[in-house]
C-alpha cells in the first residue's frame, strides 16, 4: 500500500472552487477526495482501505449479517464484496460461515484479531470524522450531515453499484 502524507502540501490560491463548479455532482466528488485522504491517513498504518474499515465498522455493529445485506447496506456489488471479505478473511479479520437457514448465504462476523482492531482505530477514525468538518463551526456540522442523509435518502435508488457507470465498449460501437 502506498504512503500517505501526513500533511498534504496547502492548497494553491488558484484551488478555490470556481462558482460554476459549486454544484452538488462536483462538490460531492471533492469532499470523497477529502474523506478518503483523512481516513486513508487513519488507516494506512494498519494496511487497511476505508472501504475495508466500513466493514470492520459494520460487522462491529450488525455481527452475523450476512454478505449479500453487507454489500447492498453499502452499496457494492456482490462481486466486490466477496473480494473485500475475503482479503480480511486472509488477513484473519473476519470469518464467513454458511447460514444454516439459507445455505446460499454467507453469515460475517469479526474474529477476535478484526474486533481488536476496530476498537483499536475507532478513537481515530471518529477524530477523523471532526477532522472533515473542522472548517465547519460546531453548530453547522450536525446540519450538513442531516441534510446528506436527506439528499442521500431521497435518491436512494441511484445509491447502488455501478450506478453512473459506463457499460463496456464493443469493437463495433465508436468512442464518444
Amino acid at each position: 500500500m502506498s504512503k500517505v502524507p501526513a500533511h498534504p502540501d496547502p492548497p494553491v490560491p488558484e484551488s478555490r472552487i470556481l462558482p460554476s463548479h459549486r454544484v452538488p455532482s462536483f462538490l460531492s466528488y471533492l469532499l470523497r477526495q477529502v474523506c478518503l485522504g483523512i481516513m486513508a491517513e487513519v488507516l494506512a498504518p494498519a494496511d487497511l482501505r476505508p472501504a475495508e474499515y466500513a466493514a470492520l465498522t459494520t460487522l462491529d455493529s450488525e455481527p452475523g449479517i450476512d454478505q449479500r445485506r453487507r454489500a447492498a447496506r453499502v452499496a457494492i456489488d456482490k462481486m466486490s464484496a466477496s473480494q473485500l471479505i475475503e482479503r480480511l478473511q486472509e488477513r484473519g479479520l473476519v470469518t464467513r460461515h454458511v447460514d444454516p437457514a439459507d445455505r446460499r448465504a454467507r453469515l460475517l462476523q469479526l474474529t477476535p484479531k478484526g474486533l481488536a482492531l476496530r476498537r483499536r482505530l475507532q478513537p481515530a477514525a471518529l477524530a477523523a470524522q471532526d477532522r472533515i468538518l473542522a472548517p465547519l463551526r460546531p453548530e453547522e456540522r450536525p446540519v450538513l450531515i442531516d441534510l446528506i442523509a436527506r439528499v442521500v435518502e431521497g435518491h436512494r435508488v441511484y445509491a447502488r453499484p455501478g450506478n453512473g457507470r459506463r457499460g463496456p465498449r464493443t469493437s463495433a460501437s465508436p468512442p464518444p
